[in-house]
This record gives structure tokens, sequence and C-alpha cells, in this order.
């Protein structure tokens, strides 16, 4: 299914309105090396137009965006141009730190994702949910409360600080990790899909996701008791989506780290093991282990 065509998107909705949307488009240079930054923003309008008609009155939009700085940091500044033509308000623009990063010799290392957070009406935005791991050690910022100074240490009723619009304690997916989908590239932490449905969803919500991938917001939605319609126009992507869900659903497992979605095909074919390394020979990207599943309840998932 396609997130540009509206009677997609209407299939998907069925009806319901929705009151949080996490788009993760493919920015990336691969899908897209033939088409201009404004032949990208032209293509988001149309998904941009299509979240809007099912989301609810009150609602958050949440779009992970790719800022180059080989092409004049593209398609961020062209995006959130577009965006200012749209009933979407401008809320936060989060930058995630990844921990491996790419450059050259003469320019820094790119080691950041973009998050633009949008909103239409007054939606919930749950601050508990801002809380991260990071111990608060840090004192200073002193301030007089009923006619005594205190500092921030003392005013807190959390252990921990807040997460602000720099998310540096949240781990990049890589392939020791369980949660690693083999194959999915650029593949976003399931913490930060937590991070964005507990702080603007509640439980039982529902949650549009465009552009399924690894399936991170559709597992991260089950894990926190939303409910989720995704699709992917890639049919490919739409059954890692539902093989990742049935997976957790039986396993409690929330990705591959030393297999694949689709290892017992591999097992299978012997055309496909020629192409993918050995076992002995695993790296990242793939892994020959077998690991059979059992189907559970069907994912609300097109392809």
């Amino acid at each position: 299914m396609d997130a540009t065509q509206g009677e997609h998107v209407q299939t998907l909705a069925e009806g319901h309105l929705a009151r949080l949307a996490l788009h993760d488009p493919p920015y990336n240079l691969v899908a897209f090396e033939k088409r201009t930054a404004k032949e990208f923003v032209d293509w988001c309008k149309r998904w941009i137009a299509n979240s809007d008609r099912v989301l609810a009155d009150d609602a958050s939009l949440y779009v992970w965006i790719g800022a180059d700085q080989n092409e004049g940091f593209q398609p961020l500044p062209d995006f959130m141009l577009m965006m200012r033509g749209t009933s979407f308000r401008p809320r936060s623009f989060i930058t995630m730190r990844n921990q491996r990063g790419y450059g050259t010799l003469k320019n820094w290392m790119a080691v950041r994702q973009e998050l633009l957070y949008y909103v239409k009406g007054s939606p919930t935005f749950n601050i508990e949910a801002e809380y991260t791991d990071i111990p608060k050690i840090l004192r200073g910022y002193y301030k007089e409360v009923n006619g005594v100074v205190t500092e921030n240490l003392e005013r807190s009723k959390s252990d921990n600080i807040r997460a602000g619009n720099v998310w540096v304690d949240i781990q990049q997916v890589f392939y020791r990790m369980e949660e690693n989908v083999n194959g999915c590239y650029a593949q976003k932490p399931l913490k930060s899909c937590e991070r964005i449905i507990r702080a603007s969803s509640n439980p039982g919500d529902l949650v549009f996701d465009f552009f399924a991938h690894s399936g991170s917001t559709l597992l991260a939605s089950e894990i926190l008791g939303r409910q989720c319609y995704t699709m992917d126009v890639d049919p490919v992507f739409c059954e890692i989506a539902i093989r990742r869900l049935e997976r957790f659903r039986t396993t409690g497992k929330t990705g591959w780290q030393n297999s694949n979605p689709f290892a017992a095909e591999i097992e299978e074919d012997s055309e496909l093991r020629r192409l993918v390394p050995s076992e002995s020979n695993k790296n990242e990207n793939s892994s020959l282990v077998s690991d059979p599943e059992s189907p559970a309840r069907q994912p609300m998932l097109f392809r």
C-alpha cells in the first residue's frame, strides 16, 4: 500500500482517527538516488496530507527526516518549509545521537538523526515519559522557592534527568543487539519509539505508521498497549514487520540478533544459501540460524 494514495490510507484507517502518527520515510540516498530534494518534498506533501485526514483534531505527528551535510542539509530545510503550509504546528526539533557515524578527514563526523515533532489542536503530552536512564548528577540551576534558595537536585522529584530535544541515552541498533533486524538500514531503536509513544499517546490509543520498515513502531505499540495501523509500499518490509510481531508474541524476542526474518527460507533454498554468508562468517547483515515461528494473531498491517 502506498502512503501517498488517499484510498490506500483510508483502507488502512477503516474510518478510525489516531492520536499519534510516527513516520520514518525512506529518505536515504539508495531509495531516492534519482530524486531531487523538490521531488522528495513533493512526495512527502502527499502523505502528510493523508496523515492529516486520519488524525484526530488533537493529535501529534513525528517525522524522522534526513539532513545530508553533503547536499545542503536536504531534505530537512525544504521539508520544514513545506510543513508551514499545512495544518500542523511545529513543537520541537529533536536530535538523536548515533554511536557510529560517517564522514571524511576533512569534515566533522555525522552522528545525528533528526526528528521533527508537530501537533494539531491540543494533544496529549505525558511528561513522565520524558525521564531518561541518565542519573541526575549535575548540580546548579539555583532558584528561590518560597523565600528559600534551592538548586535543581532539591526541587525535582526524579533521580534522573528529563529528556530534552537532544537524545544521547538511546543505543543505535547494531547487529549484536537482540532487536536487530538484518537488512533494515537505519532501523529505529525500540527505545526511541517507546519514548515518543509514551509521551504522545495513552494506552488504547491508535497510532499510525505509514512506513513499517523493520516494524519498530508496530512492536513498540504492542509492548505499550496501543493499537498500531501500519503499512509499507514494499511487501518485503510488510512481511518483516509481520514476522517480527509474531516472533515477539510467541518468544518475547524483539528481533533477530543471531538470525534474520527469512532464516527458514534460506535453509531450504540452496541459491539463497549461496548468496548469504555462512554462519561462520556472519556479520551484521546476515546469518543462517534457523528460527521457524508459528503464526500468532494477525497484525493490522497491509501489503
